[in-house]
């Protein structure tokens, strides 16, 4: 499914519809400031979608701790793209081609094709552990990834994989400007995803919702970057 016939994203904000971003005046009003210069003065900081180096202060390193990181994964994704009332994501299954498959289902097309489009569809880790991500309707339709031909048009696919989940509040306006990356908006709330067979140094894992988005994110599509922040409304 193709999202290429978007209409431009209305200037003036009294022309509201549900192709209208969510979030505060506040950053609406800054448009015209590059991503950074925003979060900076909202106490926010970007993260990237793409693995992290490991580091004495950061609540983990990846996703690939734990005896088992495809279970670690699991619990990321019921976590964060699982906050949706409308998408469903059941217990990993042994894979065909590679260690497990994970299904994340929603009868909801737009919702199906933004997140086919956005999430990683191949995990792989140092232990040699695989996982593919598969988007589908309860019927088992695939839900395929959308054409990317714009930014625009990924940045709408990223809004429509999220519109409904309670953990998420939009995607950054500036993500439209040339060489912006995506940048789509969490609360600041944490997921907790305690791996029971694993010590805290080897995989019980606790952080904060834009970090477990950016490790099920891809990292770029179609050469346009992906990144997730968490913005505190109480400081803009």
């Amino acid at each position: 499914m193709s999202d290429q016939n978007e209409p431009t994203l209305p200037e003036a904000p009294a022309a509201a519809s549900r192709r209208q971003f969510l979030g505060s005046a506040a950053v609406a009003a800054a448009a015209v400031a590059g991503v950074p210069a925003l979060l900076a003065a909202c106490g926010e900081s970007v993260t990237d979608a793409q693995p992290r180096a490991a580091g004495a202060t950061a609540p983990r390193a990846s996703l690939n701790g734990g005896r088992d990181p495809g279970a670690t994964l699991h619990k990321m994704v019921a976590g964060t793209i699982g906050s949706a009332p409308d998408v469903k994501v059941p217990a990993l299954e042994k894979g065909a081609t590679t260690t497990y498959l994970q299904r994340v289902v929603t009868d909801n097309d737009r919702v199906g094709t933004g997140l086919a489009t956005v999430m990683k569809a191949l995990h792989k880790f140092a232990n040699g552990t695989t996982v593919q991500v598969v988007v589908q309707s309860s019927l088992g339709r695939t839900w395929p990834a959308r054409t990317i031909s714009k930014q625009s048009d990924l940045v709408y696919a990223m809004k429509d994989a999220l519109s409904t989940n309670t953990q998420h509040e939009g995607v950054l306006r500036e993500s439209l400007n040339a060489g912006n990356a995506i940048v789509a908006v969490s609360k600041s709330s944490i997921v907790a995803f305690q791996d029971s067979v694993a010590s805290d140094y080897y995989g019980n894992h606790l952080d904060i919702v834009s970090r477990g988005f950016s490790d099920v994110f891809n990292s770029t599509v179609s050469g346009y970057k992906i990144a997730s922040t968490t913005r505190d409304l109480n400081r803009c």
